[in-house]
């Protein structure tokens, strides 16, 4: 497994985070875009690209968010998939191996539903990646993405079984614990009481579809999410996730995502990088 972090956007972030990087055992950063991609330019690509080469630093994954691949609007369809044709450009060019992005979302509309759309309007997409060198990674529970079980992905892998999962147990975790199964949901039978009920069995059952994997903490309180800090200062199991990463083999990287009012800025931000690599640090050889 390689380890890298979400870096900054802007050119002189980039060049600090690649420094940072090199400098502290990191071999790759993953860049991430929401409604700010309308404004990147093959360009700055091209110059984000320049300053990985100089630090010796990969692209681990670019990442396209919030688009709507599957807007029942036509230009709003039109516009999501202009800019997931040129991710997939920019993922080539910044010489990354994965793209992430969601799968859209159909309001009001079942998971069947929205996975029969999606596989209509996906397939060209994802051989235009296959031809790139990437491998596509679908983020969940958020973002435009219909994606909120793993039911769903499944639905999905009966079409495309070559998409895979960006994986993040925090957010798995907290989705969870917002949408407890309605039966479950009693003061005899807390639902998700335990860390690891949402998303450990994911990890252990279908750990080789996971393309791409998050690391973020979350740390709650009363069951009150009250700080995102370094790994292992939360909730969040690590050594069963490490656990289940290995036995399916997973060799891609552990991305670190600094989140949160007060671990993604300074002065925390390089702390919680620099925690966070010492604490999984312990389960990597």
């Amino acid at each position: 497994m390689k380890l890298a972090f979400i870096a900054n956007n802007d050119l002189a972030g980039i060049e600090a985070d690649a420094k940072f990087a090199a400098e502290n055992g990191f071999t790759g950063l993953e860049f991430n875009y929401w409604a700010g991609f309308k404004d990147l330019t093959a360009d700055t690509v091209a110059q984000m690209r320049q300053i990985l080469d100089r630090y010796g630093v990969k692209c681990s994954a670019l990442g396209l968010w919030g688009w709507n691949h599957i807007a029942p609007d036509a230009e709003e369809r039109k516009v999501s998939l202009g800019h997931l044709e040129r991710a997939i450009q920019f993922a080539e060019t910044l010489g990354s191996n994965v793209l992430i992005t969601g799968g859209g979302r159909i309001a009001g509309a079942s998971s069947a539903q929205n996975v029969a759309e999606f596989v209509q309007v996906f397939p060209p997409y994802l051989e235009k990646a296959r031809n790139a060198g990437l491998k596509v990674a679908l983020y969940s529970v958020h973002g435009n993405s219909f994606l909120d079980s793993i039911e769903d992905y499944k639905l999905v892998w009966e079409h495309m079984p070559e998409v895979g999962i960006k994986f993040d147990p925090a957010n798995i975790e907290h989705h969870a614990r917002e949408h407890p199964p309605m039966q479950h949901a009693t003061l005899q039978h807390p639902t998700f009481q335990q860390p690891g009920d949402a998303y450990l069995p994911i990890l252990r059952d279908h750990g080789d579809h996971i393309y791409y994997m998050h690391i973020k903490e979350h740390l709650y309180l009363n069951g009150v999410l009250v700080s995102q800090p370094a790994a292992g200062m939360g909730d969040i199991v690590w050594g069963k996730v490490l656990a289940f990463l290995y036995e399916h083999h997973y060799d891609g990287y552990l991305s670190f995502e600094p989140h949160g009012p007060l671990w993604s800025k300074p002065p925390l931000r390089e702390k919680m990088l620099l925690l966070t690599k010492k604490y999984l640090g312990q389960f990597l050889v």
